[in-house]
């Protein structure tokens, strides 16, 4: 599956967000984003996927993300019947490591956190058995504000760093996603993922990393072992199946809402990737 690309907004006069999460199911989107995300759940179980590892989640599951790591949490079916009527229910908040500026991240009693920080970059999950402190102050924290809110933060990651959190992903996981592998990749693909809606031109992938069309069909098929259109189909079949699962858009209606041409054409492209046809994909896994 490959990741989307999110924009992660804030507020005027905030320089990170905070805010809560309830639904009757976690939305399914396998993303990421250049914040660190920490996330509380509070309700809910399933399974989570952070880079590449799947680990199941429950009631008081509290990760640290790093920047750019692609992620999701998938709920357990039973959330998805009819008549189930549970939520699931998060507290997460988005932050930038220079929220802290230069001079305050070095000071001596930023150290321990910062070298967190640096290890986030493969997510940790957090195991001290006393949780109760840490968990109740990220609850708070959305109905706090300005420095209280800032300072609450570095209280929570203080807290966070003194559990002895756990390496969540293998640290070759970088090694092998091809997305980190290059700035050029990385600029093609955040291209993909913000136009695949519109007709993408093999042309301007190339021209946006400063290459002709030739050398970057062989660069891009060195580093990702696909062609450019095989990643452009793949994409916008990666998002078809998002919206086949949570939402009742027409079939038909996605195709054209992920870039097809034809009704025809996201059929075949869809059968070849998904080996399955878009509405045997909606019936197999919305209900999972």
């Amino acid at each position: 599956m490959i990741p989307k690309v999110e924009r992660v907004e804030k507020r005027n006069g905030e320089s990170f967000v905070v805010g809560k999460y309830s639904n009757k199911w976690f939305e399914r989107t396998w993303h990421y984003h250049p914040e660190y995300e920490l996330l509380l759940i509070t309700k809910g179980s399933g399974i989570r996927v952070i880079g590449n590892n799947r680990s199941t989640f429950k009631e008081g599951d509290l990760v640290l993300v790093g920047g750019d790591i692609p992620h999701a949490w998938f709920s357990d079916a039973s959330f998805f019947e009819a008549d189930n009527h549970e939520l699931c229910e998060s507290t997460y908040v988005q932050f930038n490591r220079s929220i802290f500026g230069n001079h305050f991240a070095n000071l001596p009693e930023m150290k321990n956190i910062q070298r967190m920080l640096d290890e986030a970059k493969f997510g940790l999950n957090f195991w001290d058995v006393n949780k109760s402190e840490i968990f109740n102050q990220i609850k708070d924290l959305p109905n706090s504000s300005g420095l209280t809110r800032l300072l609450s933060l570095i209280k929570i990651l203080e807290l966070f760093m003194q559990g002895k959190p756990q390496l969540i992903i293998s640290k070759d996981y970088f090694t092998d996603s091809f997305i980190s592998k290059s700035v050029r990749i990385r600029k093609v693909h955040e291209y993909v993922m913000n136009y695949y809606m519109d007709d993408i031109s093999l042309q301007n992938a190339a021209k946006l990393v400063e290459m002709n069309v030739s050398s970057f069909c062989r660069f891009f098929k060195k580093m990702t072992k696909r062609t450019f259109s095989q990643y452009v189909k793949e994409t916008r079949i990666d998002f078809a199946q998002q919206l086949l699962i949570n939402t009742e858009l027409a079939s038909n209606q996605i195709g054209f809402e992920c870039g097809f041409s034809s009704v025809a054409y996201f059929n075949q492209c869809f059968k070849s990737i998904s080996d399955m046809s878009p509405l045997e994909y909606r019936s197999r896994y919305k209900k999972i």
